[in-house]
């Protein structure tokens, strides 16, 4: 399934980058180094953190996205830095638990 895809199923809004790449894992966390140690190339990374780390998180190993629940608001500077270094950050209005339940219910399992 693409980010696009993903999207359209869930009513999920990308704030930054283009929705293409296909996802091939998921995971949900948000102390950074566990991230780093456990993403690969395609993961779809759920987060409430929302400053530049982030985003050198995802582009270091070339996320599929990075979606942010609860409505949490992303500030322009990091949304920037996104779309330079091509990282889609989608916006999801619901909480984490379901945006991994749409994740898993979607077919995608653990990265």
């Amino acid at each position: 399934m693409t980010v696009g895809e993903l999207m359209q199923r869930n009513g999920w809004h990308a704030a930054s980058g283009e929705p293409k790449s296909e996802i091939t894992g998921t995971i949900v966390c948000d102390l950074l180094s566990w991230v780093m140690a456990r993403g690969t190339k395609g993961t779809a990374w759920i987060t409430v953190q929302t400053h530049l780390n982030v985003v050198a998180v995802a582009s270091l190993h070339d996320f599929a996205c990075v979606i942010v629940p609860d409505g949490i608001e992303v500030g322009h500077d990091v949304l920037d830095t996104a779309d330079e270094k091509g990282v889609c950050i989608l916006l999801a209005p619901c909480s984490p638990y379901s945006a991994a339940a749409a994740l898993h219910d979607a077919g995608i399992g653990d990265a």
